[in-house]
């Protein structure tokens, strides 16, 4: 039980030291802009940092089991497990709110060219750098030589554009370097694609139409299929960001109810048995994931930690966090390695979690000001789709 508390309390430690890390840079005039941002998410904004940090505990423990066992494989602590899960679950019911949000606040509204162009701008160039990472640690491990002939390094690499991570010059590890988290970007893209019929349904067949959606993703999640690589469990995640924002819009709490301290102590509470739930993403632990979700998304700021401006800060870089996190992994215990994981106790080894957590932190602030905010920016002048509408009225 002890041991079960220390290696816990760490991860505690981990977070606090995060936002320890992103407090000394809150006040550079780089991050002022997040000081008077409107029209957003509070609580969510504060939400996402902590949930791409989780992921990254769960990929310290994997990281360790590899090393160990040569193998890619969860960790057998259940906290540990489902810091990963929830974090990535979570993230899917956010992506759900946020475009469900936008498509019942805007009837027949919405430009569906810029709001592709301003999704690719936001999520490709991040995830071509990861790429160009993924391909300098698989050269420097291949001695800068061709293993492959051309065409199946082409092949290779266009897999990996459609999210679908595979070996890059017959090395091995290579989904390894960025811990694989690349899966979760088909499920995002697989919704965006899905947007249009989503609001067809929503704008033309009303209730209806809702219903259809969620009563499809239930049977889904109940009754499971493999389509090539997705599995449709997974899309009950984005119907309960979809529910979400129905609630958001017409829920009447006072606002003052939602961030008292009972509520705040039920949603800590509800946050901590999902993470110590034994059984990851089923039924019971979805509806304590939905809960805690709807709870932070109608303003609880679980007795103000979501509303720190180091949180927000945090979340402002959590895309940085959530898929760079795996590469400042290889690096330090298999580019550096840094300390034998064959030899230290894990104890030992989690000892470096606030550490590599404060680094992965840096590290994604860095990418966050040289490619996510640049490119985002690009994105919102909507330059090719102005220029599609041109050429059509033309």
């Amino acid at each position: 039980m002890i041991e079960h508390v220390i290696k816990f309390g760490i991860t505690l430690v981990s977070f606090a030291s995060c936002l320890l890390a992103v407090q000394l840079l809150i006040n550079r005039k780089y991050f002022f802009f997040l000081l008077n941002r409107k029209g957003r998410y509070g609580t969510i904004d504060g939400l996402r940092g902590f949930l791409a940090i989780s992921v990254f505990f769960h990929h310290f423990i994997i990281t360790r089991n590899w090393k160990i066992y040569g193998e890619w494989v969860s960790p057998d602590e259940v906290y540990y497990q489902n810091y990963g899960k929830l974090g990535v679950a979570i993230f899917f019911m956010i992506t759900g709110f946020l475009f469900v949000s936008k498509i019942i606040n805007n009837s027949d509204k919405i430009d569906w060219l810029k709001l592709y162009e301003s999704r690719i701008f936001r999520i490709m160039p991040l995830y071509v750098f990861a790429i160009i990472v993924i391909t300098f640690f698989v050269f420097l491990g291949s001695d800068f030589k061709l293993e492959v002939n051309w065409s199946q390094l082409i092949n290779q690499y266009m897999r990996w554009g459609v999210f679908h991570g595979s070996n890059i010059n017959g090395f091995e590890n290579t989904q390894k370097i960025i811990a694989g988290v690349e899966w979760t970007l088909k499920y995002e893209w697989l919704f965006y694609i899905s947007l249009p019929i989503i609001a067809y349904s929503i704008w033309r067949l009303k209730k209806i139409g809702g219903i259809v959606l969620i009563a499809t993703c239930l049977y889904l999640f109940i009754y499971p299929i493999q389509i090539i690589d997705f599995s449709s469990s997974n899309f009950i995640l984005f119907a309960i960001g979809g529910i979400t924002s129905y609630i958001y819009k017409y829920h009447n709490v006072c606002s003052k109810i939602i961030r008292n301290k009972q509520v705040s102590f039920l949603t800590c509470s509800v946050f901590f048995i999902s993470v110590f739930y034994p059984h990851t993403l089923n039924g019971v632990h979805i509806i304590l994931l939905s809960l805690f979700f709807i709870l932070v998304v109608l303003g609880n700021d679980m007795f103000g930690l979501l509303s720190l401006k180091s949180s927000i800060l945090l979340g402002e870089i959590s895309y940085s966090i959530y898929l760079l996190h795996g590469a400042i992994l290889y690096t330090v215990f298999t580019v550096f390695d840094i300390v034998d994981i064959n030899v230290v106790s894990l104890n030992e080894y989690l000892i470096l979690m606030p550490l590599i957590a404060i680094l992965v932190v840096l590290f994604s602030s860095i990418t966050y000001l040289l490619i996510e905010r640049p490119c985002m920016n690009l994105g919102r002048l909507y330059y090719f789709s102005n220029k599609l509408r041109l050429k059509k009225r033309q």
